[in-house]
């Protein structure tokens, strides 16, 4: 079922006007109200504090702007009408993962596998420079790549955010669908120099290997 916050109020009419839970216009309505799907019933109408109790969830608190945001939708527009007592809560910040030895992220994937249902804010892998700054103990992998590969997940859907005012060099949204396959998450990593990378494939037959790809690298640390 869709989740949509609002509140309503009767008019003269009788009809119901529908109001986001902004402060600026429900600080005169009373008593809030919660629609429970888009296509709101009366039925489908509870009241603040009637606490209706959540199913199940893992949620994964990430850091920076995006948890901060996150922070104030469930703080202020969701535990006032829902018991999330339910849920199970996972701190997937860098210094969360230092401090644990990557062990919340472990605890994170098992979770969701047991649970089936996840909420992720954004996280962050960290640079070499990022492991300086927060004074980390060692520069940790991404954590999407262990979600996907604990979850058995192969794509990710991502929509284009369209900022007004902001030129994209394009005008019509567009819906990426990318299959994290033996991406980028799994694969090996060095730091090196100047130098030729080459990409070899050794075939299961006994036949002779060939280069598949050939870069020159003409800079230090690539």
């Amino acid at each position: 079922m869709a989740l949509r916050l609002g509140t309503s109020r009767a008019s003269a009419s009788g009809a119901s006007k529908r109001f986001f839970l902004d402060r600026s216009l429900t600080a005169s309505i009373s008593p809030y109200r919660c629609y429970l799907s888009t296509e709101a019933k009366v039925d489908d109408i509870v009241t603040i504090g009637e606490n209706i109790k959540a199913p199940p969830m893992v949620y994964i608190a990430g850091e920076e702007m995006t948890h901060y945001a996150s922070q104030l939708i469930v703080e202020q527009w969701i535990k006032p009408y829902f018991d999330t007592s339910a849920w199970e809560t996972y701190d997937l910040s860098c210094k969360a993962r230092d401090e644990s030895n990557d062990k919340v992220l472990h605890d994170a994937v098992e979770a969701g596998k047991r649970i089936g249902a996840i909420f992720k804010e954004p996280t962050i892998t960290p640079s070499s420079i990022q492991v300086k700054e927060m004074g980390l103990s060692k520069a940790y992998g991404s954590p999407n790549g262990a979600m996907r590969r604990g979850w058995n997940g192969i794509t990710i859907s991502r929509d284009t955010i369209h900022i007004e005012g902001v030129k994209l060099g394009y005008k019509d949204k567009v819906f990426f669908e990318r299959h994290a396959v033996g991406g980028e998450y799994g694969a090996g990593w060095a730091q090196v120099g100047k130098g030729t990378l080459l990409t070899t494939y050794l075939p299961d037959d006994g036949s002779p290997p060939f280069v598949v790809d050939k870069r020159d690298l003409t800079d230090d640390n690539k």
